[in-house]
């Protein structure tokens, strides 16, 4: 989908605190002017060491050139402070109006540059870069997730291409791809994967979807049959599982559970369960996978709980997972 079409689609699908814009500021100031893209709105001063006439304030037209005396237009959309001071340094040379110049470039006023998070956040909405900003410094200002938030996010921004300087006729300036970034959320807040913090740029949008929820079932001679959601913080045992359930009814047959499951060739498999086993430490507990049934018979339910465990696996796949 279009970088465009997927911002409108995004923003469409957010209730309307989302529209309002929140000015933001986070710290690392000493890189950002060296790492920063002009573009349009932009006010830069270029000095030449010893040549005051040259020196020169002025804003980045719309279509992101600016003009410079004695050089005439100049693209300058995507080049940094360095990159521009090294063209311009260049292109005085080689007009052979200074021999060996020494071009400072400072960036006097940013034009505004919004940034979007949206999706399962508690304060989705733009937010706007004054100094530098990361992914962390955007989810601190979100408010963080909300209890529906899936686990990986994704970043979609443009991608600068940089120019190859080996190829005479090669643009000067950095060109723009879009690209989709996977976010780990719990690597990247955990410590583990501190690269996935990446420094934003205006425009990007960080996309936090809602996490799938599963289903497993029980049956049979328990306390409260039907279908139980698995816990996003991580896996849920057999035994717990059936503790969800409000326990065993007086009648069930714990050494005689049954878990049901569906394996990767589609086929049904049945598992034994000896409950009195595994809560006596003599057999260890199973993880229960979204889709599982778990059948604890009985002598009143038998007959009742087999009718429901041949007609759960073919409805179990439409409604364990939860959009």
């Amino acid at each position: 989908m279009p970088y465009i079409a997927l911002l409108m689609l995004l923003l469409l699908q957010q209730p309307a605190a989302a529209d309002t814009v929140k000015p933001a500021s986070a710290g690392g100031a000493g890189t950002a002017a060296a790492e920063y893209l002009l573009g349009p709105g932009d006010v830069v001063n270029i000095s030449v060491f010893g040549v005051p006439e040259l020196d020169k304030s002025t804003r980045v037209s719309n279509s992101g050139k600016i003009h410079f005396p004695g050089l005439g237009i100049l693209p300058v959309v995507n080049l940094d402070s360095g990159r521009l001071e090294a063209e311009i340094a260049r292109r005085l040379r080689g007009a052979g109006l200074v021999k060996d110049p020494i071009v400072r470039v400072r960036v006097a006023q940013r034009r505004a540059q919004p940034v979007y998070i949206l999706g399962e956040v508690m304060m989705p909405g733009q937010f706007v870069i004054n100094d530098e900003m990361r992914i962390l410094d955007l989810l601190t200002l979100a408010a963080g997730f909300n209890d529906v938030a899936s686990p990986v996010g994704y970043l979609y921004r443009r991608k600068l291409e940089e120019p190859d300087p080996s190829s005479p006729g090669a643009p000067r300036a950095a060109t723009t791809t879009d690209e989709v970034v996977e976010i780990d959320f719990a690597a990247l807040t955990s410590g583990t994967r501190p690269e996935l913090n990446l420094r934003l740029r205006g425009g990007d949008i960080l996309y936090v979807p809602v996490s799938p929820r599963y289903r497993y079932f029980i049956v049979g001679d328990v306390n409260q049959t039907g279908g139980f959601e698995i816990p996003a913080s991580g896996p849920i045992l057999v035994t717990e599982a059936l503790a969800r359930a409000g326990g065993p009814a007086r009648t069930a047959k714990l050494s005689k559970g049954i878990l049901v499951r569906v394996n990767a060739a589609g086929e049904r498999e049945q598992i034994p369960v000896d409950f009195n086993a595994i809560l006596k430490g003599r057999k260890p507990d199973m993880e229960v996978r979204p889709n599982d049934i778990i059948f604890m018979p009985g002598s009143s339910a038998k007959t009742l709980a087999y009718g429901l465990l041949n007609a759960i696996p073919s409805t179990a796949a439409r409604l364990a997972i939860i959009p």
